[in-house]
C-alpha cells in the first residue's frame, strides 16, 4: 500500500484473491487515519480473537435449558445437537457450541457439566494431531477406492481387514484381523503398537493360509501399518499376492 500498488496487484503478488485483500484493507485499516498499518492489523485481529473467545455461549434461554438437562442425563454434545433440531423446530446448535458453552470459564456450574461428558477433562484438549500423533506416510500406498469389488461382496474367502485397538494406561496394543466373508477374527497381542511389531503380528497370522486364503489386506493410515508392504512381501513370498490398501472402511 506504501508503494501505490493496487489492491489487484497486491493480490497476483501474495497469490490471493483480490476480494480477500480488499476485505483486509477495510476490517483493520485505521478509522481515524485511514490508512492500514500491519502491526495495528495484526493487534486489531488478534483483539477480535480474544473478544471471540470470551463471547458467552447459548444466549437462548430454551436451548441452554434443553442443552444443560440433557447433559445431566448422560447425553452427548453431539446427541444434543442433533435432537434439538427435532425437539424443538427452529432451533438449532451446534455440538462444537455446546462443548465451549461447558468450558467456557463464565459458564454457571461449569465443573458439574464437565463432570457429565463422558471424558471429564477439565481442560479441553485442543483440535488436530500432536506432534507425537502426526501420521506417517504410508509407502506404496493403494486408494481404497482401487480395491477389487469382488471384495465388497463377501463371496469369496481370503480379504482381510486389519486394525489396532490400544489402552491409554498400557503401551500394550492388539491387533486385529478379520476375514470379510466368515468373518473369522485373530487377535494378537503386542507389547507395543510399532509398525515392526505390527507386521510380525501379520506375517504370524497369515502365514498358516494358502496363497488363495490371503487375497487382500485392508489397512487404516495408523502408523503402525507405514511398514506393511514392504516388510510383508520379504518373509512370505506367496503376499506377492497381496494387494495391501490403506484407508478407512468399516467392514
Amino acid at each position: 500500500m506504501w508503494e501505490g500498488k493496487k489492491a489487484s496487484e497486491i493480490a497476483v503478488t501474495l497469490g490471493r484473491d483480490k476480494s480477500a485483500i480488499l476485505r483486509e484493507i477495510k476490517k483493520n485499516s485505521s478509522p481515524e487515519y485511514k490508512k492500514y498499518l500491519s502491526y495495528r492489523a495484526e493487534q486489531r485481529a488478534e483483539n477480535r480473537r480474544e473478544e471471540a473467545s470470551c463471547r458467552k455461549r447459548l444466549k437462548d434461554d430454551l436451548i441452554r435449558r434443553y442443552v444443560e438437562e440433557k447433559l445431566q442425563i448422560g447425553w452427548s454434545p453431539e446427541l444434543i445437537s442433533g435432537r434439538i433440531k427435532i425437539e424443538h423446530l427452529g432451533h438449532y446448535i451446534s455440538y462444537e457450541a455446546i462443548y465451549q458453552y461447558i468450558y467456557h470459564p463464565e459458564t454457571p456450574s461449569r465443573e458439574d457439566l464437565i463432570t457429565c461428558l463422558r471424558r471429564s477433562h477439565l481442560k479441553r484438549k485442543k483440535k488436530g494431531i500432536g506432534r507425537k500423533e502426526r501420521r506417517t506416510k504410508i509407502p506404496n500406498r493403494i486408494p481404497i477406492d482401487e480395491r477389487p469389488k469382488s471384495v465388497e461382496e463377501r463371496q469369496e474367502f481370503g480379504h482381510w481387514e486389519g486394525d489396532s485397538l490400544v489402552s491409554r494406561k498400557s503401551l500394550a496394543a492388539l491387533n486385529s484381523l478379520t476375514e470379510r466373508k466368515s468373518r473369522l477374527l485373530l487377535l494378537s497381542k503386542l507389547d507395543r503398537k510399532g509398525a515392526i511389531e505390527t507386521k510380525d503380528a501379520v506375517v504370524r497370522r497369515l502365514q498358516v493360509f494358502p496363497p488363495e486364503g490371503r487375497r487382500t489386506l485392508t489397512m487404516d493410515n495408523g502408523t503402525e501399518n507405514a511398514r506393511g508392504l514392504k516388510h510383508l512381501l520379504k518373509p512370505l513370498p506367496h503376499l506377492l499376492h497381496f494387494k495391501v490398501e490403506c484407508g478407512h472402511k468399516n467392514i
